[in-house]
């Protein structure tokens, strides 16, 4: 049920502040350009399947490398994140206006001074957790870095908005070891972190955020982008195209396509 481009099969969680669930195809650009002129690209992030119960850290950077040397950094705040809660759903983190052109790598950094991590015992209960590097040190600041697309990029064309998601694997990213008594556990962290445009999984594509405006007659709408019920911060925004296959749930009523956009408007 494709709605325009990049967008298809919307639903809404939240009446009051209106936050969304949005599932999202792929899309990028395919050719190089002048980095003197910009497009905008969506990040979002999700997380491989793992035994975690909790994994918040916080995000402190989001980097993008430019194939002429330039490095793009595209969060604007850092931001603690629970990666565990995104093993089913891929969530919108934020939107940048990033010169156009061949981008390479991604880089994020993670700082577990202040991690909160458990995991599941054999009894299924869940247990604190402390992050070690390989050493047995206390870990704190983590830099891991991504060949997008394995190694081949991505293109971002003026006026085409494109879309990366960054895929912080908890399951290869670390080694747990439970203590004798399963009341404690301590991990060995090797982040494995994976950078790709494609949208090929089934996972919930979520975006959260303000209802800034409606434009009824364009079949549109903008979301003020907010996160991980993020509520004082901007992470910019994006316009999210309708078609006669949208559907809403507004206050716990359905609406179809026109009469949904006309509740919201």
């Amino acid at each position: 049920m494709k709605l325009q481009q990049c967008y298809y099969w919307l639903r809404w969680l939240l009446p009051v502040p209106v936050i969304f669930a949005v599932l999202l195809s792929g899309c990028g650009g395919s050719s190089g350009g002048d980095t003197d002129q910009q497009s905008k690209l969506s990040i979002s992030l999700t997380d491989a399947e793992g035994d975690f119960t909790e994994y918040t850290v916080a995000v402190e950077a989001l980097k993008l490398y430019h194939r002429n040397g330039a490095v793009i950094e595209t969060l604007p705040n850092t931001t603690r994140l629970d990666f565990a809660q995104y093993i089913d759903v891929t969530e919108f983190l934020t939107t940048a206006t990033v010169p156009v052109g061949h981008y390479d790598k991604a880089e994020i950094t993670l700082d577990y001074s202040e991690a909160q991590l458990s995991v599941e015992n054999s009894d299924g209960v869940s247990i604190p957790a402390n992050a070690e590097d390989d050493s047995g040190d206390p870990l704190q600041t983590v830099t891991l870095t991504a060949m997008i697309n394995s190694g081949t990029g991505f293109v971002i064309r003026v006026g085409q908005p494109a879309s990366l998601n960054i895929d912080f694997d908890l399951e290869a990213s670390n080694e747990v070891e439970i203590d004798p008594t399963g009341s404690s556990a301590t991990i060995t962290v090797n982040p494995v972190l994976v950078a790709n445009t494609s949208i090929d999984d089934e996972k919930t594509r979520r975006l959260r955020g303000l209802l800034a405006s409606v434009d009824v007659g364009a079949s549109s709408f903008v979301v003020d982008i907010r996160p991980f019920r993020i509520r004082h911060r901007s992470y910019g925004n994006i316009t999210v195209h309708t078609d006669e296959n949208t559907h809403y749930e507004i206050d716990g009523v359905s609406h179809g396509a026109d009469e949904g956009l006309t509740q919201l408007d």
